[in-house]
């Protein structure tokens, strides 16, 4: 009589070919993950400089007027007057970004440079 079966030989091999997708699948899940969660932070930070730019064109008294000149305004500020989301997050951390970041707005020729100080 023939046992119909798998041997233990055969059962440790097919664990092992597992096991190594499932390492190389998690390594490759976890990057995906990690650059994507960079990019929706980059999206992020875009969107407050947007806020920060529509804040500035309703506000354009309040801008330098010289080169070089800067003026600092704070994410609460934006959110406050409405040109930002009050539930914006950061999606690294997955925490609020703190009301007290700022953006600069720097006069350079005949144009604002726009940066984000943490």
């Amino acid at each position: 009589m023939k046992n119909k079966g798998f041997t233990l030989a055969e059962l440790l091999g097919v664990i092992t070919i597992l096991a190594i997708i499932a390492l190389i699948t998690t390594v490759t899940i976890t990057n995906v993950m990690k650059s994507s969660k960079e990019e929706l932070y980059d999206v992020q930070i875009n969107n407050i400089i947007v806020g920060a730019k529509t804040w500035a064109s309703s506000n354009v008294y309040s801008l330098p007027e010289n080169e070089g000149e800067y003026i600092m305004i704070t994410l609460g500020q934006l959110k406050q007057s409405g040109f930002v989301e009050n539930d914006i997050t950061d999606p690294i951390s997955n925490e609020p970004f703190d009301d007290s970041m700022q953006v600069m707005i720097t006069k350079t020729g005949n144009t604002y440079k726009y940066e984000i100080v943490e």
